[in-house]
């Protein structure tokens, strides 16, 4: 199969040819139509995560897909050859990814049945950063009363999370970029803050002097997350995507903080499954490239002007 692949931790990515995973008797051995890139891959193409995830080379990268079920493993009962299917993998080494041809998931994992009415590369745009978006909102758990500022909210997750603020009624505050204000506000943003030329915080307290019932910071560490988390009133929530939530800066709050990733739980994806079906979410898609053009994906990730989800398409067999 053609899989890209990093040949040692400084390799980068490159096209190869290599053997065809074996589904064990719990996976779908599933032919992947579509996939994306998450900060995850970027950090993992870039030998940032050696030491704190165990790399088996060759290895194939991507966490994300959409595809059919090719073969079942001899203990699968959920799934039949045929289905429609998409999800995150969650393999413990780098080995057998995503951006392949075929790629292996066990069948109570990350993975559900692809509404009828999403194509694969909507579909592939959805489960990293839709059930991160997911597990966010409820953490912050906003109603119709609440005030919630999303920051990072033009990238695949914050795209996910302004929709899922707003059906529950919350005036969500987006941060954007120029040009990038209409589409955010069509997903649900009732504000947005130029985060190009503004300072996020000062804009807030001017036209929030009372506070924010929430945050849902995607790009900050430490300090800014703690920064940002001041604007949130007594009793309101705050939650960080990238581990920020447990930094020194909030002891005295009386808000509540809270870490979230992606949870490796069908439940979440069969969830996201009928949120997508039912039309409160749609996908939220940058560029779609080819197999071939992964690295350039990888490049345009990592450059300023992203907007929503970047597609890997195999669609066409390239």
């Amino acid at each position: 199969m053609r899989a890209i692949a990093m040949t040692d931790y400084d390799s980068g990515v490159a096209l190869h040819e290599l053997p065809t995973p074996e589904p064990a008797p719990n996976e779908l051995l599933v032919r992947v139509r579509a996939s994306s890139v998450n900060r995850i891959d970027v950090l993992i193409a870039g030998g940032v995560l050696k030491g704190m995830m165990e790399y088996e080379f060759p290895a194939v990268l991507g966490r994300d897909f959409a595809g059919t079920v090719e073969q079942v493993g001899s203990n699968v009962t959920r799934f039949h050859v045929g289905d429609d299917v998409f999800g995150f993998l969650t393999k413990p080494a780098v080995h057998e990814g995503a951006w392949a041809e075929y790629a292996s998931v066990a069948e109570d994992g990350f993975v559900a049945r692809k509404p009828s009415g999403l194509d694969v590369t909507e579909a592939a745009s959805l489960p990293l950063a839709g059930v991160t978006a997911l597990v966010a909102v409820d953490a912050v758990d906003p109603d119709e009363d609440d005030t919630v500022l999303i920051v990072g909210a033009d990238g695949g997750v914050g795209s996910y999370a302004v929709q899922l603020a707003a059906k529950r009624g919350a005036t969500v505050i987006a941060t954007a970029k120029p040009g990038d204000e209409q589409r955010l506000r069509e997903l649900g943003a009732v504000e947005t803050i130029d985060y190009t030329q503004l300072n996020i915080a000062a804009a807030v307290r001017e036209r929030h002097p009372d506070g924010l019932d929430a945050l849902i910071d995607l790009v900050n560490q430490a300090d800014g997350f703690a920064s940002l988390a001041d604007l949130v009133r007594d009793g309101g929530r705050a939650v960080s995507s990238l581990g920020a939530a447990d930094d020194d800066g909030l002891a005295g709050r009386n808000i509540t903080s809270t870490n979230v990733m992606a949870s490796a739980d069908a439940s979440a994806m069969a969830r996201l499954a009928e949120l997508v079906a039912g039309g409160e979410v749609k996908p939220a898609i940058d560029a779609v490239l080819t197999l071939d053009e992964t690295p350039a994906a990888i490049e345009q990730f990592t450059a300023a002007g992203k907007r929503g989800k970047i597609v890997i398409s195999l669609a066409d067999g390239r």
